[in-house]
């Protein structure tokens, strides 16, 4: 078992440690095998580290990079890390503070190694989330409301997809319909007439198709190019719809118009138009079936029993910006009109219920869990196909995309349901309080060519039974867990009162969390503070994210004074970072010199799942991310390094941990190879140098390192 008196001097403080004490860190941390096994949690990220898929978060690190970062932070250089991976270790009396702490990772991992944990975050959806993970609730008690509200509000629910002859609806089919601006008629925005088909089509080639003259629902294969209709003997081509891209097709005077110059001259989001459902049948079976004037009663009832009925959802407009300009652009002015009237009725009922729920841990849990289905409940979910998750829920591209032919699923959901809160109680909510009660790591085992991967067991200490959750900064003691929601370049932290600042900034002009969490804010806000009516948006002029690279840099700069200032003498900064763009660098060049810390280490290391579908979509994907540690200023006692010197010195490390990746079989794309080159130009860089020299180096750097690795670094 690793105590903390491995690094502590006479006094047992670990203030004392001596300044130029090197650790696991800054020289000899295993960044391929932590890869690998980073590599093995990526695939089934809910799975291996449930506690911090509790409800959607962008950008969620693998919580096995940070348990190696927080154990090398304070093991001794060279110590090997691995050693101490899988044990049950006693960090008991180190202070952890994570500035942005997102899902919660750091906050989790900190507790699991026994330390004190500290997290912050300027996004009420974040530190609500977070708050969730780590509520005080047993097993029994979360059983025990569930079945309450499996009795009461559920069967209200169950009760709308329930078809006369006892089977279910598990999934309506839905299509966008516009007003063609020649004739004035309406048209379904149809990509093309197969809406169902297997994931692997080739192996799998049955499909569903929908007649697009009388709605008759029938099977084809994936690939046909000619249908005959089994109903009105309509002959089509099936692969051929109304919506290409950007522009339609009119149904009735066949006149082509593009789809958002329609949508804005009616000045209203497109209508919906029902063409199919999946039932479930009492037998257990799935069928695919086509609408009928039963399925269209059920959603006009739907529609007269949420007129008489208040919707939960806050009445919030989405306001421009990055990630919202588009569904302003098809003229959604409100977070509302995101769902349809049986969807905002299912979810108004089950929110309420939910909110009546006295204890305030359980009705946390519970919300956090509410607010997790409507990522999957919504007119902008689509239909994955067979064999697979049915739902793909509405941030899969990390963007607000206003889907033409969108899916509703049973909200409270049977055993065959994908998305809805039943499931997501199993999925998510149970499967993280059994992670709670025992926490496990990812093993991995070669066994020749094979890689195995396993659970590790009895090597945390239990979370459940560790929480000891305080309110304010002056309650913080051994193994307590301080989480508070705010600018975190203003807190309430003592001065040099952190021993370990491990966290995961934002990127500049990459995802705008706040935008995005708006939408999750409109249902949350009226569950956990129905009295404040002042905020009606996440975001705040503050947050650490910005399209401009000397804003963005500032507001980073700002936080990392604010770390310098609560961190001790000895203590460290450590992040992951990376950047396809040269000012994304620029701009971490300059926040961290700007808030007095130097950068001394870089080691990189996997990051997210390899097919997530952003990277997918890139030419040369960033597969890794670059672990930073920083310590201050006034305490790095390197010598300078005239640039060339620095440049070759940045090449030799370079080079030293690509070839390592490449030995065990790691692929690296071309923009891989540039982070790695330029986070070592950093710390290169960084000694005797003052911030404004530091900076202009950099950039001259960095244009000959993008040369050398265009021309290959190995020459």
């Amino acid at each position: 078992m690793l105590q903390q008196s491995t690094l502590l001097n006479n006094d047992d403080s670990i203030t004392q440690v001596d300044k130029k004490f090197k650790r696991a860190i800054e020289d000899g941390f295993p960044f391929v095998q932590i890869s690998e096994i980073a590599e093995a949690e990526s695939w089934r990220k809910e799975i291996y580290r449930p506690i911090y898929h509790l409800h959607k978060w962008w950008a969620q690190r693998l919580g096995s990079v940070f348990r190696a970062i927080i154990l090398a932070s304070v093991l001794p250089q060279n110590t090997p890390i691995l050693d101490y991976f899988y044990q049950k270790n006693d960090l008991n009396g180190l202070v952890v503070f994570d500035p942005f702490m997102g899902s919660g990772t750091t906050i989790g991992e900190a507790i699991k190694l026994g330390c004190t944990a500290i997290g912050r975050d300027i996004n009420p959806v974040a530190y609500n989330t977070v708050r969730a993970a780590f509520a005080r609730v047993s097993k029994d008690d979360v059983d025990r409301v569930f079945s309450s509200l499996d009795d009461g509000v559920g069967e209200k629910i169950r009760a709308l997809y329930r078809l006369n002859d006892g089977s279910e609806v598990l999934y309506f089919f839905w299509v966008k319909e516009v007003v063609c601006p020649n004739c004035g008629s309406d048209t379904r925005l149809f990509k093309d007439f197969i809406f169902s088909r297997h994931t692997y089509p080739s192996k799998n080639p049955k499909a569903q198709c929908v007649c697009p003259k009388c709605g008759e629902v029938f099977f084809t294969r994936y690939d046909s190019t000619l249908e005959n209709c089994p109903h009105c003997a309509h002959i089509f081509n099936p692969q051929i719809g109304l919506a290409n891209h950007t522009k339609a097709s009119c149904e009735s005077c066949g006149s082509e118009f593009r789809i958002v110059d329609a949508v804005k001259q009616v000045g209203i989001p497109p209508s919906h138009k029902l063409y199919a459902k999946m039932i479930l049948l009492p037998s257990g079976e799935k069928v695919y079936c086509r609408i009928t004037e039963e399925d269209l009663n059920m959603y006009k009832k739907a529609e007269l029993l949420l007129k008489c009925t208040t919707p939960l959802i806050a009445n919030l407009s989405i306001k421009p910006g990055y990630n919202t300009n588009q569904v302003l652009n098809y003229c959604y002015r409100r977070w509302d009109q995101f769902f349809n009237a049986r969807q905002l009725l299912a979810l108004t009922w089950l929110g309420k219920a939910i909110r009546d729920i006295e204890n305030p841990d359980l009705r946390l849990v519970f919300g956090i869990l509410f607010s997790g289905i409507i990522e999957f409940n919504n007119m902008f979910c689509s239909f994955k196909g067979e064999g697979t998750g049915a739902v793909r829920h509405m941030f899969a591209h990390h963007i607000l995309k206003p889907e033409r032919q969108p899916l509703e699923a049973n909200v409270w959901g049977t055993n065959k349901s994908s998305g809805s809160f039943s499931t997501l109680y199993k999925t998510r909510l149970l499967r993280a309080l059994e992670y709670r009660s025992d926490p496990f790591e990812v093993e991995v085992v070669r066994k020749g060519e094979k890689i195995i991967r396993r659970k590790c067991f009895n090597c945390n200490n239990p979370i459940a039974d560790e929480i000891a959750l305080v309110k304010k900064a002056n309650e913080i003691k051994s193994k307590s867990v301080y989480l508070s929601c705010g600018d975190s370049s203003r807190t309430d932290l003592l001065n040099k009162s952190v021993d370990l600042i491990v966290t995961d900034p934002p990127f500049f002009d990459n995802v705008h969390y706040s935008e995005l969490a708006d939408f999750f804010y409109a249902w949350q806000r009226p569950l956990f503070n129905p009295i404040e009516k002042t905020v009606v948006t996440t975001r705040n002029n503050m947050d650490v994210q910005d399209t401009e690279t000397e804003k963005f840099a500032d507001k980073l700069a700002a936080v990392f004074l604010e770390c310098h200032r609560v961190l001790r003498d000895n203590g460290l900064l450590v992040f992951t970072y990376h950047h396809s763009r040269e000012e994304g660098w620029f701009a971490i060049a300059h926040a961290v010199t700007n808030s007095g810390f130097s950068f001394v280490s870089a080691h990189p290391v996997k990051s997210e799942m390899s097919v997530a579908i952003p990277k997918s979509q890139s030419k040369e994907p960033i597969d890794i991310d670059i672990i930073l540690a920083c310590q201050k200023k006034e305490s790095d006692m390197r010598e300078r390094l005239e640039c060339d010197i620095a440049f070759d010195g940045a090449m030799k490390m370079a080079k030293q941990q690509i070839q390592e990746f490449r030995l065990h079989n790691k692929r690296l794309s071309q923009n891989d190879i540039r982070v790695i080159l330029l986070s070592h130009l950093l710390v290169y860089l960084a000694p005797g140098r003052d911030r404004i020299e530091f900076i202009e180096d950099f950039k001259k750097l960095s244009l000959k390192a993008k040369l050398r690795v265009e021309e290959g670094i190995e020459k």
